[in-house]
């Protein structure tokens, strides 16, 4: 059992990563310019945002399935004698929360941003 609990706490990290990795890519697209983003195909961009937030989406899946099975197939003493790779896990979870939430605060300013370059344009064409 406890191998099985090495495996799993090593995949739940190895997934972790991954998902980071992602976040990540897709935090720092999402901070270009426009000018940048009127040189790229919309259809092509269209079709890399889809496939990046379709495997964010399966990588979540996956790491929330391994951590239910090493739960569900462990016990808490169990798990806690796998220290450092329990650390990781945990190290590797804040990141992903604090990423995420560094990424939800970037989208909403955009979102902000959008709406209120709507509203001037509407202003104008009021004249």
């Amino acid at each position: 059992m406890k191998n099985r609990t090495i495996k799993l706490l090593e995949e739940v990290n190895q997934v972790s990563r991954q998902l980071l990795l992602r976040i990540l890519s897709v935090q720092k697209e999402s901070q270009l310019t426009p000018q940048d983003l009127v040189t790229k195909s919309e259809d092509k961009e269209q079709q890399n945002k889809s496939n990046e937030l379709n495997e964010l989406s399966e990588l979540m899946q996956k790491r929330e399935k391994l951590i239910i099975t090493l739960f569900e197939e462990n016990t808490k003493e169990e798990i806690s004698l796998e220290v450092k790779l329990l650390q990781d896990m945990i190290s590797l979870d804040k990141k992903l929360t604090d990423h995420a939430e560094q990424f939800k605060k970037l989208l909403t300013e955009q979102v902000i941003k959008i709406k209120k370059g709507k509203k001037i344009k509407k202003s104008y064409q009021q004249y």
